[in-house]
């Protein structure tokens, strides 16, 4: 039997779980190791905070999907890779053998180890945590105070500003001079006036050096009072792959060809955010390009296990951009087209409920 292991269950790994299912390869034995049992699609999680949709509406029944398939599902956090011993460790010391693993871990948040963020900031990521988030914008806000902070101006701070505008005040903090740096400069125009329509303070060139209770602490030495402080300042790497000794970007990111497979092991597949491309260093890292990899990345397990010539994978040069601004519109952005409209939303809805359907048992 060859032993296939997948670690994480991002969106690349739920097509491969699909194409598993749909499949049978003869002679392969599945084991899925993830944190938890129900994956989180990111694309919908600022609907279900503004109640738009309900949890089982935007996830994925990890567990009942890799029993529908055959597979065995194992909970825990990878922390090390054994290239000699072809294993892969979990935190709680279980070891878990492979042939061919395939890496879909997602990102972790830039600067979660400042001082007091991890004890006084809501760190979405793992996406699990969301239902905490819902139940705090749930409740009544107290009286007199200050408004609450989302630290990073990315597609997902913004969507979670507009968010949580809906219910209280609240301020984006970015530290870069710019907003939504990955985009044009129209599309950044047009979000700075949504956000002002709605009252949002926007803070650019802010640096947070530290979180306290009620605020955060700029490195000019400045401190901004803070409700709540939802931390979502970019993306950092697991430190699953320098623990192991692997060959990585700048950034902690492990390096892959266009095979999508590690650049010193053919055992080793990496995709979606948590990889880096040698041939393409300047991939975004957003989940559209992770949907891509996934038919991708089963070819090449596929190829491997049977000795064939592995497909390669090229980023698309756009994509469509939508995000929602939790009042029944969605700003676009698409080949040059860039606007703020109730069509934009009604695609964005239809793409991801199509997207997630695939998945759901």
């Amino acid at each position: 039997m060859t032993q296939l292991l997948l670690v994480g269950a991002g969106h690349a790994h739920l097509e491969v779980l699909r194409r598993f299912g749909r499949e049978r390869p003869p002679g392969v034995e599945l084991t899925v190791a993830t944190l938890d049992r129900r994956h989180f699609y990111s694309g919908m999680l600022p609907g279900y905070l503004n109640g738009t949709y309900s949890e089982s509406e935007v996830t994925v029944d990890v567990e009942a999907l890799v029993e529908r398939v055959g597979g065995r599902l194992v909970l825990g956090r990878a922390v090390l890779l054994d290239r000699s011993e072809r294993s892969v460790n979990l935190a709680d010391g279980t070891r878990l053998p492979y042939e061919l693993v395939s890496f879909n871990l997602g990102s972790g948040l830039a600067g979660r180890d400042l001082p007091g963020v991890r004890e006084h900031a809501v760190l979405i990521k793992p996406f699990s945590r969301v239902p905490e988030l819902r139940r705090m914008l749930e409740s009544p806000a107290e009286t007199g105070a200050p408004p609450s902070t989302v630290v990073g101006a990315g597609a997902a701070g913004v969507e979670i500003a507009c968010t949580m505008a809906a219910h209280s005040g609240v301020r984006l903090v970015e530290g870069s001079g710019r907003i939504l740096a990955e985009y044009g400069e129209e599309f950044r125009r047009r979000a700075t006036r949504v956000l002002a329509d709605k009252g949002i303070e926007v803070a650019t060139g802010a640096r947070v050096a530290a979180v306290e209770t009620g605020a955060l602490v700029l490195e000019d030495g400045s401190r901004l009072r803070s409700g709540a402080t939802i931390w979502l300042a970019g993306a950092s790497a697991p430190p699953l792959f320098k623990h192991s000794g692997l060959t990585t970007d700048d950034r902690g990111f492990l390096l892959v060809d266009d095979t999508l497979r590690y650049v010193a092991d053919e055992r080793i597949f990496a995709v979606g955010d948590c990889a880096a491309l040698l041939q393409y260093p300047e991939t975004p890292k957003a989940g559209v390009y992770s949907v891509r990899q996934g038919p991708v990345v089963w070819q090449g397990l596929m190829a491997a296990i049977h000795d064939r010539k592995a497909p390669r994978y090229r980023p698309q040069d756009g994509f469509l951009s939508l995000l929602n601004t939790a009042d029944g519109r969605a700003l676009i952005r698409y080949k040059g087209l860039v606007g703020h409209n109730r069509f934009a939303w009604w695609l964005k809805d239809w793409i991801d409920k199509r997207f997630l359907r695939r998945y759901q048992t």
